[in-house]
């Protein structure tokens, strides 16, 4: 009987089951915010398969600041988008997104960071985002946990929001399958098919799918999926870590800002009464897709006790912003996936001389936050529309003679994670 099974089951995923005009591979923020742009845009049939649940895997970790003012200004715009987005779909469909208007706060101790906080505060002047400088007295008010001893310049954004990114994910997901998209959840994506370089559709874990285009969004598996086409991404898994403190509503007030830290490479941001806090390691893990479970999960990436560890070794500076911080219990740690590029910038588009394949993902760390902004991107590259944005920095062909598996360009990108200053 199992033997009967097993081939009936090989036998399904060569059926054909349906023709469509676009399929998107992977149901996180980018994916589905990919879908909506295509459906919402007039394309008719948009399939949008997930092998878990919508917003399931690296989506839900993620800590989801939005940070508007970015030091590579072509992110900008794609964030922006997303801002815009968000107001559209929590109309369209009654969800909410756990969208929180705190603003960040951008604190600088040494001349260099001080320097560095001049030309962001320029950039947000240049894109027109609200900023101001405030005083030492207006930071403890804001967020009572800084010791302010150490600072030398602030500047407030007040329009930054963070959001829950797996509501995010869900909301876009229902704005698309109100503009007419089909998801298919519990079902993977096994093979890209084909044909003189030319893009024909997918085998699934329940039959084909015929499709002129693939936009591949699937985060730190993409490259499992591109590269049966000899198209490799320029990106890699790279580990993020955050802890969530212990509630204390004295210390951390409710809609108390996010903080952005370079000199302790730090940020933070609210968390219901509990401060969420972030380090950048000197050496951030990085992982071979296959050594990653593809099942949602809370698994710790890394050894055992290395949390503490990190603390220990990283998180020195941030004392001295948080001289509380030894008294203070730690209720969790969580580790999750971004997908780092080694110059920082997604990798967004077609690959040269092969036809109806789109990547979309590269996170560097602002997945979510660009996550809209990517959407109509792809939406408007496979709809041959103009582009509302630049897109030039984000081609996946613009690394060449790579390997995005080896030790040594996996590298590459976990540095760029080290070195990263901005907020989220």
């Amino acid at each position: 009987m199992k033997r009967i099974t097993q081939k009936l089951n090989i036998q399904m995923k060569d059926i054909l089951i349906d023709t469509v005009d676009a399929i998107v591979i992977g149901a996180g923020t980018i994916g589905t915010a990919t879908a909506w742009h295509l459906a919402k845009r007039g394309l008719k049939k948009v399939v949008l398969i997930e092998r878990n649940t919508i917003g399931s895997g690296n989506t839900s970790k993620a800590a989801s600041l939005m940070t508007l003012v970015r030091t590579k200004e072509e992110l900008i715009p794609l964030i922006q988008e997303t801002y815009k987005n968000i107001d559209e779909i929590e109309t369209l469909t009654g969800e909410l997104t756990g969208r929180n208007k705190v603003g960040t706060l951008h604190i600088a101790s040494s001349e260099e960071s001080v320097k560095n906080l001049e030309n962001i505060v320029a950039i947000a002047n240049k894109h027109h985002i609200k900023n101001k400088e405030i005083s030492i007295e207006e930071v403890k008010e804001k967020a009572p946990w800084i010791s302010t001893s150490a600072i030398k310049k602030t500047s407030f954004m007040e329009d930054d929001s963070y959001v829950d990114a797996y509501l995010l994910a869900n909301a876009f997901a229902k704005a698309a399958k109100m503009e007419g998209a089909v998801i298919m959840q519990h079902t993977e994506v096994l093979e890209l098919l084909s044909e003189d370089n030319e893009i024909t559709g997918v085998k699934t874990s329940k039959g084909i799918i015929k499709s002129p285009v693939i936009i591949d969004a699937a985060g730190c598996w993409s490259n499992l999926l591109s590269l049966q086409l000899n198209i490799p991404i320029p990106m890699a898994a790279v580990r993020s870590i955050y802890w969530i403190t212990e509630s204390i509503n004295t210390l951390f007030p409710k809609n108390h800002p996010m903080v952005v830290m370079p000199d302790a490479m730090a940020y933070s941001r609210p968390e219901n009464g509990a401060l969420l806090f972030g380090l950048r390691e000197e050496n951030s893990p990085h992982f071979h897709p296959k050594e990653l479970n593809p099942q949602p999960n809370s698994d710790f990436l890394g050894a055992k006790d290395d949390e503490w560890d990190i603390l220990e070794k990283y998180g020195k500076e941030f004392i001295n912003y948080f001289p509380q911080f030894e008294e203070i219990g730690m209720k969790n740690c969580i580790t999750g996936i971004s997908t780092y590029t080694p110059d920082g910038y997604y990798t967004v588009g077609t690959f040269p001389n092969f036809k109806g394949f789109y990547a979309a993902t590269g996170c560097a760390g602002c997945g979510v936050a660009g996550s809209g902004g990517i959407g109509r991107l792809v939406a408007e590259m496979v709809l041959k529309i103009p582009l509302y944005a630049n897109s030039e920095v984000f081609r996946i062909d613009r690394f060449t003679n790579f390997d995005p598996h080896s030790e040594s360009f996996r590298q590459r990108c976990a540095d760029a994670r080290s070195k990263k200053k901005d907020g989220g």
